[in-house]
């Protein structure tokens, strides 16, 4: 085990069970993301065994050797698969594993057609186009290598920033009018820069390189505005198929918006929040890691500093937001997958992957 100081942090959400956070933070916006991590961290931490692995390129938490893995058995190869699914996974996220076929319940055949798999990359922190692009690459990483789940096998893929949260606006125009204007919601211009950038460099790698060559492609949270430009990048048969929103009714969007997606073949899929641009903010991760301090320092031979963990966060005086103030970790991309049996219609495995640095 390590003793030197690990710089990144790499956390899986073990459950669908929720534990509401014990530190004040503020009651807006109603993020799911920290009642999963505070759960999966005294899952894996807590008790005589805890689960955690400490190595060169950083900590994870819980251990991969207990995550269900979702490998694609063969008639070869089976014996060799993982069978030690976790024994602290949600009953409702395990899917068919069991001990027989490692760790699947379908043939390999049937599991590759049957299952279709989501992928939403949420890049909360901030780097330049090709440190993106390197963030996209090590996120699809940690899915194909700790669960199985290969970039061959994604069948969307949404790329998302933070700073670009497009919910739509109801405006008062016509007091029987449920239309909402586009136009009142305009991305930094820098912003709008390294987002262009960033997804000419997804889309000009060739031989599919970061995603498979079947994958569809779309964006988080897009206004119109920059939801055109995104289009327009199209590379060969390769561009923006797909524009998730925070908002459950698509069809409150304003007519332009909707009308532009349909004339230009992409689809709106509407989302019932909870996530956002930034699914979990550093605040709210180094108040999570704070209970745990000692005992990750301890567990990881010294490799995590608990010097920047050692005290919470707080609220401004009007409880809107944490106080200003460097946290002790820096998070850098939330990755979603859900894993759905199409023929059945049932969620067989999801999750979250964290990926943070620890602050010097």
């Amino acid at each position: 085990m390590s003793s030197s100081p690990s710089s990144s942090l790499y956390i899986f959400t073990t459950s669908q069970t929720s534990l509401p956070p014990r530190y004040p933070h503020p009651s807006k916006p109603r993020l799911v993301l920290p009642s999963l991590i505070h759960r999966t961290l005294h899952n894996s931490l807590d008790g005589d065994s805890p689960s955690i692995l400490s190595q060169e390129n950083g900590v994870i938490v819980p251990h991969p050797d207990g995550l269900v893995k979702h490998d694609i058995p063969s008639t070869s190869t089976s014996s060799h698969q993982d069978t030690n699914p976790n024994p602290n996974a949600d009953p409702d996220v395990r899917g068919d594993v069991n001990e027989v076929n490692g760790g699947l319940g379908d043939t390999s055949g049937n599991y590759l057609v049957d299952s279709e798999l989501t992928v939403k990359l949420h890049l909360v922190g901030s780097a330049e186009p090709d440190g993106y692009i390197e963030w996209i690459k090590e996120g699809l990483g940690m899915l194909e290598r700790y669960k199985g789940l290969s970039r061959e096998g994604v069948d969307t893929l949404l790329v998302g920033f933070n700073g670009v949260d497009y919910k739509g606006k109801k405006t008062q125009v016509e007091s029987n009018s449920d239309e909402m204007s586009s136009s009142e919601y305009i991305v930094d211009g820098e912003l709008e820069r390294v987002i262009l950038d960033t997804w000419r460099l997804l889309l000009n790698q060739d031989g599919g390189k970061i995603v498979g060559s079947n994958t569809k492609l779309g964006s988080l949270y897009s206004p119109l505005s920059l939801l055109k430009q995104l289009v327009d990048l199209k590379k060969g048969d390769k561009g923006i198929r797909v524009n998730a929103l925070d908002t459950p009714d698509c069809h409150h969007l304003p007519k332009e918006y909707t009308g532009y997606a349909k004339e230009n073949g992409v689809e709106l899929w509407a989302g019932g929040g909870g996530e956002g641009s930034d699914p979990l903010p550093s605040p709210h991760l180094h108040n999570l890691l704070q209970e745990f301090a000692g005992k990750l320092s301890s567990m990881t031979g010294g490799a995590v500093a608990v010097d920047k963990l050692e005290s919470l966060i707080g609220l401004a005086e009007d409880g809107s937001k944490f106080e200003e103030g460097r946290a002790g970790v820096d998070v850098r991309w939330v990755l979603s997958y859900t894993l759905v049996s199409k023929t059945r219609n049932v969620v067989k495995d999801k999750g979250y992957i964290v990926a943070a640095d620890f602050t010097s």
